[in-house]
């Protein structure tokens, strides 16, 4: 009933934003918006019986990522507010804007409790359509491009999946795979019946589900999508919809991490998590553009998430901490973007510098941010970065340690080099003739994210280790 509820407000507030378009409905209604996503996490935390049988069910990795999505949403819909302020859109963009996010949010909630199958594909190709409409919010010919790629390759992408998931059927002794759940599936003994049909539909799920998780090969769209979508949208692509192809792919993943076929699933999410890096590494080392930089990290990190679902043990908690300070930590690299482009009216890091003497308070931000995302002391993301090489080290890859390291230390310099240009280099002619200014108050949601990952990487509550314990528990007997 709780979960009837939460649908029926999330379609039905878009549905009002979309047709009552004034000012002051959409800020009530965002309001509202934030409100039902709120209690409905606190209940969904406190009870845990927001299920549909067959279709919907609660559980510890659901509860996390939603949870995430919770915090980033409300930020990226405050952010939203700040974004339009600064520009004239009408209240028609703006309201397309509003629903295709409230529908963006309501259906990546409903893709982290999906135990369906087929439930969470749907969610997942839906998600699609949302995305795409808030990429062309600004209507010109880059966010076109942009939007008709990412709609087009990720519909494909998703076949392939869907494909993959048909494939089950014929590769496994469970009959009906496409319409059983994860819990169901879970409880049996799942036995490989044909290993040629099993591989090809392994390959065809990931291969799918990369174009939302941003890991090699789907991963361009998702960076040409991050390059024009305005900052708020970045934030929610970078954070809970990389996510929400996590997700997917760990649930197909833990399936079959008891079967005979475990270790060449990982070899294959090792070689996609190395090929993720050094295409990370190749494309930081000479962009000139700093959204498609923040972008291009989020590929790495995404690519060592990938490499630490791979080699398994002590990596397994570590993988899923790193998602949750990434998640907090990128979403608040993506919305200062949007000052970025107010204040120095270029995306090129060349036509940037002197940000910290613009806005002291956002200079200060960003060095944290940069810091915490690099996973440089006191960032929580040093921590989960050890683990993950030391299951790498226990599992007998030693010289892909060192292989690593070394693209890990080209993307440090890479990214330092270019923050810092942003950051300290003179003020550009242009810009200091212009004398923009910037409220603090912009940059306190962002502080907000800011303190919330170094907090949970530096003393994590042991009501959160425990949860991520239990997420991870099946993996590990």
């Amino acid at each position: 009933m709780g979960l009837l509820i939460y649908i029926i407000a999330v379609f039905g507030l878009a549905a009002f934003v979309f047709f009552v378009r004034k000012k002051t409905v959409q800020y009530y209604t965002a309001s509202m918006f934030c409100i039902v996503q709120l209690v409905f996490n606190y209940f969904l935390i406190i009870r845990k019986d927001f299920y549909v049988e067959n279709f919907f069910k609660p559980d510890a990795l659901s509860i996390i990522f939603i949870s995430v999505l919770t915090i980033t949403g409300v930020i990226t819909l405050i952010n939203s507010f700040v974004y339009f302020n600064h520009r004239r859109d009408n209240y028609f963009r703006r309201s397309i804007y509003l629903a295709s996010l409230f529908v963006l949010l309501g259906c990546m909630t409903g893709v982290f409790l999906s135990d369906n199958i087929n439930i969470l594909w749907i969610l997942t190709e839906a998600t699609t359509l949302c995305i795409s409409m808030l990429i062309y919010h600004d209507r010109n010919e880059a966010t076109l491009e942009a939007t008709w790629k990412y709609f087009f390759v990720s519909t494909i992408g998703l076949s392939f999946s869907f494909i993959g998931i048909l494939l089950l059927n014929a590769a496994t002794n469970v009959s009906g795979f496409s319409s059983l759940t994860f819990s169901s599936l879970m409880s049996e003994q799942i036995l490989i019946t044909n290993q040629f049909l099993f591989q090809v539909s392994f390959l065809l799920i990931v291969i799918g589900f990369s174009v939302k998780m941003e890991v090699f090969p789907l991963h361009t769209v998702c960076i040409d999508a991050l390059s024009v979508a305005p900052g708020p949208v970045s934030a929610i692509i970078s954070s809970s919809l990389m996510n929400v192809g996590f997700v997917s792919v760990f649930r197909f993943y833990q399936l079959f991490v008891h079967t005979s076929l475990h270790s060449w699933m990982s070899h294959v999410m090792l070689i996609i998590g190395i090929l993720s890096l050094l295409v990370a590494t190749v494309y930081m080392l000479k962009v000139n553009n700093y959204k498609r930089l923040i972008a291009y990290s989020s590929v790495e990190h995404m690519g060592l998430v990938t490499i630490g679902m791979a080699v398994g043990g002590m990596a397994y908690f570590a993988i899923i901490l790193h998602l949750i300070i990434h998640s907090f930590t990128k979403a608040g690299l993506f919305c200062q973007t949007s000052q970025f482009i107010r204040i120095f009216k270029s995306k090129q890091i060349e036509d940037t510098g002197g940000y910290f003497k613009i806005s002291p308070s956002g200079g200060i931000l960003m060095l944290f941010l940069f810091l915490v995302i690099m996973g440089i002391p006191p960032s929580g993301l040093f921590f989960t970065k050890l683990m993950i090489f030391q299951s790498l080290i226990n599992s007998g890859y030693l010289w892909l340690l060192i292989v690593m390291l070394v693209m890990l230390v080209f993307i440090l310099w890479a990214f330092g080099r270019n923050i810092f240009h942003i950051l300290f280099l003179k003020v550009p002619p242009s810009v200091q003739e212009s004398k923009p200014k910037v409220s603090f108050w912009e940059n306190v949601p962002q502080y907000f994210l800011l303190i919330l990952g170094l907090f949970i990487g530096l003393n994590p509550p042991t009501e959160l280790i425990n949860i991520i314990n239990e997420a991870v528990q099946f993996l590990i007997k």
